[in-house]
C-alpha cells in the first residue's frame, strides 16, 4: 500500500515471480481499498516451511478491501490461484458485487496447502448462477485446502463451489470449519474430494434456498459435524450423492442442528457406511431423513427427527 515496500498487489506478484523465495514470507497489507485483479501461479521456492502469507497489517479484515469492479466472464475473479502452493490469505475482505459476475477467489490446477483464514466475502445477491461464487474451483485439484473462520455474506449459487475433476485419485485434506454463511443462496458444494471435514459452520438466512451442504462423489471417512443450518426456505440441509465409505473407515454425520423447509438429511443414490449420530432435525414440509436406492450399511443412532407435515413421516428409507 501507500508508504509500503510495494505500492500495489501486482507489484508484490511481480516480485515473487522475478525473485522466488528462500524462506517464509509475509506481506502485510496496509489499510485501504485495492481495486486489483491478481493471477498468482506457482511461487518458486515455496514449501511447507517457506510459506507465503497475504494479510492485513492490523489483523482486521475490515481494514483491507480487496475488490474488483470488472464484470466479465473471462476475468471473473478477484484473486486467481493457478497451481499455487503453500499460500495463506488472512484477515482480508474480498468483495465483488458485479450483477453478472462476482467470483472472489478462483482455484485452478493442482494446488497444495492453500489456507483461507478469517476473511470476509461480500457478494451479489440476486442470482443463483455459478458466476456468483465466493470460493470457486473447477479442475481444482486442491490437496490440504483449509477454509476456516471466514464469513460469507450474500451471493448467488454456492458460497463455496469446488470440483477437483479428479475422479481416479481425488484430493484429500480439505477442511471447511468455523465459517458463517448468511444469505448466500446455497452453502457448500464439493465434488471429487475424499475424506473431507466440514465442522462447526453456521449456514443461515431467509435467502438460502437449495442446499446447505452438498457432497457429490466424496468418498472415504468424511466428517460432517457440529454444523448449524437454519434456513426457513431451504430445500435440503445435507445432501449426499454417491459418497462411499468402507467398513472400519466409516463417514460421520454427527451433532448437526438442522432446521429447513423440505429435507434435513437426504441420501441420494449409493451412499455407503455413513454413521448418522446425534443430529437434531426439524423440517416443515417433507422428510427429516430420506434415503434413496442403493444406499447401504448406514447406521442411525440417537437422532431427533421431526417433520411438521401432517401427511409425510419423519423418515423414508427406500430399498
Amino acid at each position: 500500500g501507500t508508504g509500503g515496500d510495494y505500492s500495489t498487489l501486482q507489484a508484490v506478484r511481480n516480485a515473487l515471480v522475478a525473485n522466488a523465495i528462500s524462506g517464509p514470507v509475509t506481506f502485510n497489507i496496509l489499510s485501504g481499498t485495492y481495486n486489483e485483479q491478481l493471477l498468482l501461479n506457482e511461487v518458486v521456492g515455496a514449501s511447507a516451511t517457506n510459506t507465503v502469507t497475504f494479510q492485513s497489517a492490523d489483523a482486521n479484515a475490515d481494514s483491507v478491501i480487496w475488490e474488483t469492479t470488472t464484470n466479465s466472464y473471462t476475468s471473473n475473479y478477484v484473486l486467481r490461484l493457478s497451481g499455487t502452493d503453500h499460500i495463506t490469505l488472512k484477515n482480508i475482505t474480498f468483495k465483488s458485487v458485479g450483477t453478472s459476475y462476482s467470483r472472489k477467489i478462483v482455484l485452478t490446477g493442482v494446488t497444495d496447502s492453500v489456507t483461507i483464514d478469517n476473511n470476509k466475502f461480500l457478494g451479489y445477491q440476486g442470482s443463483s448462477s455459478s458466476n456468483h461464487v465466493s470460493i470457486y474451483g473447477i479442475g481444482a485439484d486442491a490437496a490440504g485446502l483449509k477454509i476456516k473462520n471466514n464469513t460469507f455474506t450474500d451471493g448467488g449459487n454456492y458460497a463455496i463451489h469446488l470440483n477437483s475433476n479428479n475422479s481416479s485419485s481425488s484430493p484429500t485434506g480439505l477442511e471447511i470449519s468455523g465459517n458463517t454463511f448468511t444469505d448466500t443462496y446455497n452453502g457448500i458444494y464439493l465434488q471429487y474430494y475424499d475424506e473431507v471435514t466440514i465442522r462447526g459452520n453456521t449456514i443461515k438466512g431467509s435467502y438460502m434456498h437449495d442446499k446447505g451442504i452438498y457432497l457429490w462423489y466424496c468418498d472415504g471417512a468424511n466428517v460432517i459435524e457440529d454444523n448449524t443450518i437454519y434456513a426457513p426456505d431451504m430445500g435440503y440441509g445435507i445432501y449426499l450423492y454417491y459418497c462411499q465409505a468402507t467398513s472400519g473407515s466409516e463417514a460421520t454425520i454427527a451433532n448437526n442442528l438442522i432446521n429447513v423447509e423440505d429435507y434435513g438429511i437426504y441420501f441420494d443414490y449409493y451412499n455407503y457406511y455413513q454413521n448418522v449420530y446425534y443430529n437434531s432435525i426439524r423440517v416443515r414440509d417433507n422428510y427429516a431423513l430420506f434415503t434413496y436406492a442403493g444406499s447401504s450399511n448406514n447406521t442411525l443412532i440417537n437422532n431427533i427427527l421431526l417433520t411438521e407435515s401432517v401427511s409425510i413421516p419423519a423418515i423414508h428409507i427406500y430399498n
